[in-house]
């Protein structure tokens, strides 16, 4: 069969090796910061039960999931987030583990859309899970954790959105409005537009108390700027505690020093519906799009077997930080690690030869081409190899070595040149 277009499916793409490179410093960089705050990584499969994967999470995400049906007929998709996997193995696999549980993954997921403008129908997550705990702390340790994070991976000026998920669906729940006119109430309160804003609450005659709420709430851009909003009315008093919890946040983030990295949007929301406490997203300036965000979740797991657990997380998404970083125009430090191709007629000495580099930590090459001299060096150059040993018939003799950024020749045995290695590095 003749291909005529021999390209990847729309929303994927292929990564050549100093791309992979690059992703490799930031899942390191994420996974020994995960490490040091005492998260343990977890893997789920990349297939599961759609039913699994559709729990709790919303219309939405399970309509961007790619199903299939299995031999058996059951419908399985591909993961599209990591939460619910988490979720289904905690209840399933640890519900003796002592709490809290931390716990992170470094994964693809993958989504359907129409444009795949934001993000690829592949993509790959880092995130965190703290599961067990419902405290101020819990929170706290959570945002400080990603604003750490994504300094760890050299971005800077990073910033921190904070909202409340039922603090927004119980005051948009009170105004008695339609799905649709929630929708444009939340929609301006995004716009920060307080003339349009005033003027929607007038025309869909909002109880004066509850408009007073919105434009104040609206107004804030500090999580201590909460403080001064007051409903005055007993029936009001649910969303009263979700800012008392906002502010309890708020003095955990003093104790890190990091206050002054997080900002309060009461528009905020995140598209899947489990979100029951804080949500929050994170960026950096001048780059369009969130590099990642989360939230709390506390009635989430016991939807899978009903062990009422509360928990909270975030997840980054790798190519974003990549673009994010490529903005600002940092480049990942490469570790230089010598190469090394070996080159000999007599092939059981070579791979003698090679064995020993290997042994000593050196990446080193054999030669398979049987080509001559002149085209070897070529290839050596071409390729970044930065010696070229040529080995004859005994491995104890001293051998020829060419540096080939130098393009000194010189004749010591491979023991000898791996000492000078070691001493130079």
């Amino acid at each position: 069969m003749t291909f005529t277009k021999l390209h990847t499916p729309k929303g994927t793409r292929d990564y050549l090796p100093p791309e992979v490179e690059n992703y490799r410093h930031i899942e390191n960089s994420l996974r020994k910061n995960f490490k040091l705050w005492g998260y343990q990584e977890i893997r789920s499969p990349t297939i599961e039960f759609v039913e699994a994967l559709s729990t709790g999470v919303g219309s939405e995400l399970v309509d961007s999931m790619f199903k299939f049906q299995d031999f058996d007929g059951k419908i399985v998709a591909l993961r599209p987030e990591m939460t619910a996997p988490v979720a289904r193995i905690i209840t399933t696999r640890m519900a003796s583990t002592p709490e809290p549980i931390r716990l992170f993954y470094i994964c693809n997921v993958f989504r359907y859309s129409q444009t795949y403008v934001e993000r690829g129908r592949e993509f790959w997550q880092a995130g965190v899970e703290l599961v067990g705990c419902k405290t101020p702390e819990a929170d706290g340790e959570i945002l400080a954790l990603l604003i750490s994070s994504l300094k760890k991976v050299g971005l800077k000026e990073v910033r921190v959105d904070v909202g409340h998920a039922s603090l927004l669906k119980d005051l948009l729940k009170a105004t008695g409005l339609n799905e649709e006119k929630k929708s444009i109430l939340q929609n301006l309160l995004g716009y920060r537009n307080e003339a349009r804003l005033e003027n929607f609450m007038d025309q869909n005659k909002l109880p004066p108390k509850l408009r007073e709420t919105f434009l104040q709430l609206s107004s804030c851009r500090r999580l201590n700027e909460v403080s001064s909003v007051s409903f005055g009315s007993s029936k009001y008093g649910k969303t009263e505690n979700h800012l008392r919890k906002l502010l309890e946040v708020k003095d955990v983030l003093a104790d890190y020093d990091i206050e002054n990295l997080v900002f309060f949007d009461f528009s905020l929301t995140r598209k899947i519906e489990y979100y029951t406490g804080i949500v929050f997203e994170a960026s950096v300036p001048n780059f369009g799009l969130p590099l990642g965000g989360g939230g709390r979740y506390d009635d989430f797991i016991e939807k899978f077997g009903k062990l009422e657990i509360p928990a909270i997380g975030f997840a980054l998404e790798i190519e974003k930080c990549l673009q994010a970083l490529s903005a600002q125009g940092f480049q990942p430090q490469k570790r230089e690690k010598i190469k090394i191709l070996v080159v000999s007629k007599f092939r059981s000495v070579a791979v003698k030869a090679v064995d020993a580099l290997h042994n000593a930590g050196v990446a080193a090459l054999l030669d398979v081409t049987k080509s001559d001299e002149k085209k070897v060096m070529k290839y050596a150059k071409l390729a970044g190899i930065d010696y070229v040993i040529f080995v004859g018939s005994s491995f104890e003799k001293p051998v020829t070595i060419y540096d080939t950024r130098s393009g000194v020749k010189k004749n010591v045995t491979i023991e000898t040149f791996l000492q000078h290695l070691g001493g130079s590095s």
